[in-house]
């Protein structure tokens, strides 16, 4: 069967891996120049089942003024945004029920365990290299903060296959002797051991590359015009810059920009664009960071080592489809992180700071969009938000399953 995949992202290039691996004849397109170069260039580097848990968790309703306007925000919002996410951040606190939030939950734990599997199994027969660190996250707790909060919703995760331990100070200095001259500041810690973590787009052009050892075609330089329908009920082409693409079937896997390209097929795609902001520092030989990645729950940051580089994040924005850096944003992450890991100040190189901003494709319930459309020969894989690393491989096994055999 003639497949083609719009999108060379993360999920994109898996789902042409395994649809390759099926046999299928598989083309890839996208408008950029080579593949992973969108949200999945410098995104947090996070492969993380234990992440699971949807942002609108019980609660979130009480909360939503000091998370969107408190002095340590965790999100914010852009005045131009807030017209095209009133229905959508309906929908995000309608799924805010602890029934919801808790089936939303699994759903995502799932897949992602399937993806970690999935990766897994290729890792065994094919040599990725991605600077994949497979040591677990461990995220710390400052005191007075909402540690007890946590171990429960792990309590309930752990009964889907996640796995944690709780740590105290001591444990803490074990696994991470860095955080030595701030470990005061820590009242404990929460550890994953199956979480793993690597750069995103070096991992997409490993896959990409698998893909085209396996026949896969990418139209790079290429962008989707319309897709177009043959009757009421398939697809019949895309229109591209370089002219119309036929194939039996389509896979939408465009993040942010999928809602675009469905609008047109009144298919409506509940998923908005939230952006994301990543530090990237090269370490010069350092060895004094962590050896995995830890989150700070007080500061909502996060530090992760990458080979010779250590990639940090902060807060989210609503900003539509805005992916300018804003320099400020940059330096509050990396003063944040300077917080935690003073001893960081000395080794960074201030001209090759690489400050990035990303498109998270979100739902309001949380899981990914991923099956049928109304249209015979069209399907969905799109809208993973921070997950979109963590669940590119069982996402794209799910597709290749349903497109392959009917089913998934």
């Amino acid at each position: 069967m003639k497949v083609a995949v719009l999108g060379a992202g993360v999920v994109g290039s898996a789902t042409a891996y395994m649809l390759a691996k099926e046999g299928h004849e598989v083309t890839v397109v996208d408008r950029c120049d080579r593949p992973g170069m969108e949200t999945s260039f410098a995104n947090g580097g996070l492969m993380t089942p234990s992440d699971a848990s949807p942002w609108n968790s019980p609660g979130t309703v009480r909360q939503i003024g000091r998370m969107l306007f408190g002095s340590k925000s965790t999100l914010k919002i852009n005045p131009s945004a807030i017209p095209s996410i009133l229905g959508w951040g309906l929908k995000f606190l309608a799924n805010a029920t602890y029934e919801r939030h808790k089936a939303n939950m699994i759903s995502n734990i799932r897949i992602a365990k399937l993806s970690m599997d999935a990766l897994r199994s290729i890792r065994q027969t094919a040599r990725l290299n991605y600077d994949q660190t497979t040591r677990g996250t461990m995220r710390v707790f400052p005191c007075g903060g909402r540690i007890s909060e946590f171990v429960q919703m792990c309590h309930e995760m752990q009964e889907w296959g996640v796995q944690f331990e709780v740590l105290d100070q001591d444990q803490i200095l074990e696994k991470e002797p860095c955080l030595g001259p701030v470990i005061d500041r820590y009242c404990g810690a929460v550890f994953f051991p199956d979480d793993e973590s690597g750069d995103a787009h070096k991992f997409t052009n490993e896959i990409a590359r698998l893909a085209a050892e396996l026949g896969v075609q990418f139209l790079m330089n290429t962008h989707i015009r319309e897709i177009g329908k043959g009757s009421s009920s398939r697809i019949s082409h895309i229109s591209t810059s370089r002219g119309d693409l036929s194939a039996d079937a389509y896979v939408l896997s465009l993040g942010s920009y999928s809602p675009i390209l469905a609008r047109p097929l009144r298919i409506t795609l509940p998923i908005i664009p939230v952006k994301g902001y990543s530090v990237t520092v090269a370490l010069n030989g350092w060895k004094g960071g962590p050896t995995r990645p830890v989150m700070d729950d007080g500061y909502h940051a996060m530090m992760v080592p990458m080979g010779d580089r250590l990639r940090m994040g902060g807060r989210a924005e609503f900003a539509r489809y805005d992916t300018r850096v804003d320099e400020k944003e940059g330096r509050r992450v990396l003063h944040d992180i300077l917080k935690i890991l003073p001893a960081l100040r000395s080794h960074i190189d201030a001209g090759a700071v690489l400050n990035w901003a990303g498109l998270r494709p979100m739902t309001p319930a949380g899981p990914p969009l991923v099956g049928p459309t109304p249209y015979t020969n069209l399907f969905l894989n799109t809208g993973h938000g921070p997950l979109g690393w963590t669940m590119a491989c069982g996402s794209a096994k799910l597709i290749s399953d349903l497109i392959t055999h009917g089913r998934i």
